[in-house]
Formats: C-alpha cells, sequence, structure tokens
C-alpha cells in the first residue's frame, strides 16, 4: 500500500510549478537584473521517498499554522491548513522532485536576497529565493501569503482550508497562472488538479 501511494505522489508530481509572479524574463539575465544578492547553488533540499518529504513538510507546516493562528483555530482546523499548504508546495516542487535550498513554494527574490536560478514550465528562468532551511523557507512563505497582496487567498485559507479556492485566489493574485504553463492549462482543471493531490496527500497529514 506504501509503495502505490508513493508511486501515485511521483506520478502526480510530475507537473512541477504551475506559477507565474510578477516581472519574470525569459533568460538568466533578465532574473538576476537589479539583484545584489549572492548567487547560490542550486541545491536539492530533499533527498528520499516522497512519503517522507510530505511527512515531513506538514510537520512543518502544521508547526508554522500553530504559531501564526495561535488562539484563532482549533488542532483540526490547523491540520487541515497545514494540509492545503503542503498541497500547494507538492504542485510547485513535484511533491519535492523539485524543492530547491529550501524553498518549499517557489518564492522568487528580491533586492539583497540569496539567490538560485530554474526554470519553470513555461521554459523562462527565474531567480528564486536560497534559504538555510526548510524552517527559513516555511517562515517565508508564510509571510509573503500573509502580505497585502495575497490577503484574499488567506482568509480563504483561513475559513475553508479544504476548499480549493484559496488556492485559485492565490494564483489570481499572481503567484501562479496555469494558462501560461506550456502546454496551457485552466483555472478549472487547476482547482481539480489541487482537490486531487489534496486527497491524496491527506494520508500523511498525521
Amino acid at each position: 500500500m506504501a509503495d502505490k501511494s508513493n508511486k501515485t505522489l511521483v506520478l502526480l508530481g510530475l507537473g512541477v510549478g504551475l506559477f507565474l509572479l510578477w516581472g519574470r524574463g525569459a533568460s538568466a539575465k533578465d532574473a538576476t537584473k537589479g539583484l545584489t544578492g549572492v548567487k547560490m547553488q542550486r541545491t536539492a533540499s530533499w533527498e528520499g521517498t516522497t512519503a517522507d518529504w510530505a511527512k515531513t513538510r506538514f510537520g512543518s507546516a502544521l508547526s508554522l499554522v500553530k504559531a501564526n493562528w495561535a488562539g484563532s483555530v482549533d488542532e483540526e482546523r490547523a491540520k487541515q491548513i497545514a494540509l492545503s499548504m503542503l498541497t500547494h508546495w507538492s504542485i510547485e516542487t513535484g511533491a519535492g522532485a523539485a524543492e530547491w535550498n529550501w524553498n518549499v513554494g517557489n518564492i522568487l527574490a528580491t533586492d539583497s536576497q540569496p539567490y538560485y536560478t530554474a526554470k519553470d514550465i513555461s521554459g523562462n528562468v527565474y531567480a528564486f529565493r536560497a534559504f538555510d532551511s526548510l524552517t527559513d523557507g516555511v517562515a517565508a512563505y508564510i509571510k509573503l501569503l500573509s502580505s497585502p497582496r495575497y490577503a484574499a487567498a488567506a482568509k480563504l485559507l483561513a475559513d475553508k482550508p479544504d476548499e480549493p479556492d484559496w488556492y485559485i485566489a492565490l494564483g489570481h493574485a499572481g503567484w501562479f497562472d496555469p494558462t501560461k504553463a506550456k502546454p496551457a492549462s485552466s483555472w478549472e482543471a487547476a482547482a481539480s488538479s489541487f482537490a486531487a493531490r489534496r486527497a491524496n496527500l491527506a494520508q500523511y497529514a498525521q
């Protein structure tokens, strides 16, 4: 059963990184323009089974949810929020297979932040933030999610964590755009894909 579940996660992970943020260019030179941070070597931040990746990332998400939503959500709601975050990370990183430098959400680098470069599924090269640890990567993700730009998505996540609405709101706010993928997809397909992946990952949300 575990092997079958792991294979399912691997298959789900093949569609890596449906994201499109502002200011992205087509070349490495364009991607790093204006950045003053140190360019880091792109390094895999996970080596192991996808099942273990899901368990460890869920644990990190849950810890940060409890710390940031302390007193406002109960244990079950916190788990549901963490599971939805895990699902987003799974989509962004191909279930951990393309998680680089602890950047669980494929956050872009700005200003003097350390970064690495990589292509997304549009074929463009972008500069992504490089972190020193999983804790740092998850904390930065929650901080960005809590910013005014993504406030509507964050509210939907808190109110309806078991629905894909927050994920689609995240995309419409600029985190990703399935219509820019190659081949292009749709918002409806993105919502369905999120729901299916979340259902599969639920077994690791313990």
